[in-house]
């Protein structure tokens, strides 16, 4: 029997080194497979809320495979998705009218798929390029689930020196984090997929033996370079950056003897920096008058963080973070309050023993754990005691009003890195010690349970999982390395995997009588402006993404040209000079405009502004004859669905 549990044991030990060895292969073959399938996990069958009427009801039926559509990811089913689709309709120009009235650089648009040279850094976007918008949406969704596991695996394999059970824990304790799913799309984890390829690619860059990986590594850190600074999201690009350089730093300090000095290193250096340098700085040029209006915009451009919103239950994990795939906040949105599950703040306490211990053995970890507590702090001082002002813009922290997500994954990386190096150590702390502090840990998490905490779930759940969070850190403490994984693995799938849905098809989009009528319209009269009322812009944004040029679908940055037409003496330029998800009424009074959020704006017309603005389809919620005859306006009633009006402007 020994001898029989020996030989599974050996097998299985087998299985898992070839399957870390081919890992990249099996990974391709996995992104193959879901692209074939056309699969996605976009929340788009949340517009069946505005539209319920479907063109086929089977088709409808068979998009969703498991999971539900979340309402509140309307930046990715409402603007961000509609807006890549759009772009097939632009055959993939820079440039495109099909959200106003004047033209949007696409390349800053949710940095969108173009034909243009910026597409060397959007590997996620080539689908669109190669295959449409079905299987484009696909790769996008497919490919950038599958590297943020990926680049995260990648991360701690290099941290923990190749330790494979530590390595897939850190992959699900980042892939799986409430975080990175309830943000899938659109900023937010692409940018941390790549700093986390960036720090990746770097390691390899410098320390890979074969000569075909350093080449490789080449032509991929050309890639990230470019897609990292043109992801547009500097909230979470600076601190990604100082992590990933303190990563590397202490990475390459700790490495710093198996580091070979090779006669190509300094042209390999040569070939990315030349040709970073003339993809972004063609960007710079080209796209320097947009970049401006971007810029200055009352939002997000001229808004200055200067950070100390944070109390001290903000550096620990939320505890409502584990539960929100099966129940909404009661404060704010999911997005808002999903995190990291991690145990930074007892580490951080635990780091000066840890610190010593390494100093004693002169192990070069101690150059990694050093470069990851001094970033902490200096996201912590940030977050909870601000900068003055003129020191926030001088370290451009001005732009981080998103420092928690970027504390919570560095907090992430140090919680494995930690465990990496008590059960490595194993005697770094007393028995005692290794289940007191765990302990107290959950003593002070049972402080953070209010009124609030309980309004969402009853108490013993909140104790239920403080309970587990204490049991994975004694496992942890003790030193029982694959239980700590198996427990931290099991937390993060029922935190994580039921977040997005996992869909086939792009049906909500292209299967309703809408959807039809406006593609066949467009067919034939492609230049043609729309303008929706009395709406939402989820409806406004659905209309583009079947092919419209609709003139008030979302602007990342003012369309001023439209701007020039209804407020030519820019008596509203505070309401319109932002990101804006648009939305148009009709008035039989003033004319005025109004942000009922920073990112969004109310616009009140008069029926006469629709010669203005050459408007040629009108989309109404509801009937709006009585409001067009009162102002003489022409018109004929093409199309009815689901109480919306679609008129022909007759001028």
């Amino acid at each position: 029997m020994v001898i029989n549990n020996k030989r599974v044991s050996d097998r299985v030990k087998l299985v898992a080194t070839k399957i870390i060895d081919y890992r990249w292969i099996i990974a391709l073959l996995i992104f193959c497979v879901c692209v074939c399938l056309h699969l996605n996990g976009s929340s788009m069958s949340t517009i069946s809320v505005y539209l319920p009427t479907v063109t086929d009801a089977y088709v409808d039926e068979s998009y969703n495979i498991v999971g539900e559509a979340r309402g509140v990811r309307s930046d990715e089913y409402a603007v961000h998705t509609p807006t890549y689709f759009s772009q097939e309709y632009n055959n993939y120009a820079k440039h495109s009218d099909r959200m106003g009235v004047g033209k949007t650089n696409m390349v800053l648009d949710y940095y969108a798929p173009t034909r243009d040279v910026t597409t060397i850094g959007k590997p996620f976007n080539w689908g669109y390029l190669m295959f449409g918008n079905e299987i484009g949406l696909s790769w996008y969704w497919c490919g950038l689930m599958i590297m943020l596991f990926m680049t995260a695996f990648e991360m701690f394999w290099i941290l923990t020196k190749k330790d494979a059970v530590l390595s897939l824990a850190g992959m699900l304790l980042i892939g799986f984090s409430p975080a990175m799913q309830w943000w899938m799309i659109p900023h937010i984890t692409i940018v941390f997929v790549y700093a986390m390829a960036l720090f990746d690619i770097g390691y390899y860059f410098f320390f890979a033996k074969k000569k075909w990986i350093k080449w490789l590594v080449t032509g991929l850190a050309v890639i990230a370079i470019i897609g990292f600074a043109l992801s547009i999201f500097p909230s979470c690009q600076l601190p990604c950056a100082l992590v990933v350089c303190a990563l590397l730093a202490g990475c390459f300090m700790r490495d710093k003897d198996e580091f070979i000095f090779d006669r190509y290193l300094a042209v390999r250096i040569a070939v990315v920096v030349l040709v970073v340098g003339a993809v972004l700085g063609e960007f710079l040029i080209s796209s320097r008058e947009d970049l401006k209006l971007l810029m200055n915009t009352a939002y997000p451009g001229q808004r200055v963080s200067t950070g100390g919103e944070i109390t001290l239950y903000g550096l620990f994990t939320n505890l409502s973070s584990v539960y929100l795939s099966y129940k909404d906040s009661n404060v704010i949105n999911n997005c808002e309050v999903a995190g990291f599950v991690h145990f930074a703040p007892l580490f951080l306490l635990l780091y000066p023993r840890i610190n010593q211990r390494l100093r004693q053995d002169r192990d070069g970890q101690i150059f990694v754990g050093r470069s990851l507590f001094a970033a902490l702090i200096i996201e912590i001082i940030f977050m909870c005691a601000g900068f003055p002002e003129t020191l926030s813009k001088l370290t451009m922290f001005k732009f981080c009003n998103r420092m928690s997500i970027c504390y919570g994954w560095t907090a992430a990386i140090f919680t494995l890195w930690c465990v990496y190096v008590i059960v490595n150590k194993k005697d770094i702390f007393r028995k005692l010690e290794m289940i007191a502090y765990p302990i107290l840990y959950g003593a002070i998490y049972c402080t953070f349970i209010d009124a609030t905490v309980l309004e969402y779930l009853p108490m013993k759940y909140q104790l239920l999982e403080i309970g587990c969070f204490v049991l994975i850190l004694i496992l942890a403490m003790t030193n029982h390395k694959r239980c700590f994984s198996c427990a931290m693995s099991v937390v993060m799938i029922l935190a994580g995997f039921g977040v997005n849905p996992i869909n086939r098809g792009i049906s909500p989009i292209t299967n309703r009588p809408i959807s039809h009528y406006v593609s066949d319209t467009v067919k034939s009269d492609p230049d043609s402006k729309w303008l929706t009322v009395n709406t939402s812009f989820v409806v406004s944004n659905l209309i583009m993404a079947n092919g419209a040029r609709v003139l008030d679908a979302t602007n990342f940055y003012p369309d001023n040209a439209k701007w020039e037409i209804l407020d030519p003496d820019k008596e509203y330029e505070d309401c319109y000079n932002r990101y804006a998800n648009m939305v148009f009424f009709f008035t039989d009074g003033e004319e005025y405009m109004e942000n009922p959020t920073p990112d969004s704006i109310n616009v009140y017309i008069s029926p006469l502004e629709l010669e203005k603005l050459g408007v040629k389809y009108l989309v109404s919620g509801g009937d709006s004859s009585s409001i067009l005859d009162k102002y003489g306006i022409k018109y004929t009633v093409e199309f009815v669905q689901d109480n919306y009006f679609v008129y022909n402007i007759q001028y």
